[in-house]
């Protein structure tokens, strides 16, 4: 989000919540579940700060129901393969809503990754930038941006972010 309005203190909860609820069925390994917060023509995308302000290339871009199944798909056999607990953590959540009633939100997250013989390590840091709508009463995203910080370049990209 570019601008410096003020995020309502009854918009940053609803955020806040959702955000907590998103993270936790990814951390659960729910990625059917994952699915049920974007619209039917939802776009999920990921890629680096650098890679995305210096050429405008994204690393992968879902775009619609079809996509993202795939991509729910995709991390459900990964899961089956690799047992590594995940945890992550949203913080800075900032949103306003435009006339149009689409909520730009953004958000700052940390992804901690963790197998059954290590510690938890950093997996993965950066923003998101997100485009919201009220859909059957909740929020759901229109379009879901991970910008990477790119000195923490995941290892894989199995995982939800």
């Amino acid at each position: 989000m570019s601008d410096t309005r003020s995020t309502s203190a009854a918009l940053r909860s609803e955020l806040e919540d959702f955000y907590a609820h998103y993270a936790e069925a990814i951390d659960q390994k729910r990625p059917n579940d994952w699915l049920s917060f974007f619209t039917d023509e939802g776009v999920n995308a990921a890629g680096t700060h650098n890679n995305i302000s210096t050429t405008g290339m994204w690393w992968y871009v879902d775009r619609g129901l079809v996509d993202l199944r795939e991509r729910a798909a995709y991390t459900n056999g990964y899961h089956w393969h690799n047992p590594a607990k995940t945890l992550h953590v949203i913080t800075n959540i900032r949103g306003h809503e435009r006339d149009d009633a689409v909520i730009e939100a953004s958000a700052y997250f940390v992804m901690f990754v963790a197998d059954r013989s290590q510690e938890s390590q950093l997996h993965v840091c950066g923003r998101y930038e997100d485009m919201l709508v009220r859909q059957g009463g909740r929020l759901v995203f229109q379009e879901h941006r991970v910008v990477i910080d790119a000195e923490t370049v995941p290892q894989n990209m199995g995982v939800l972010l």
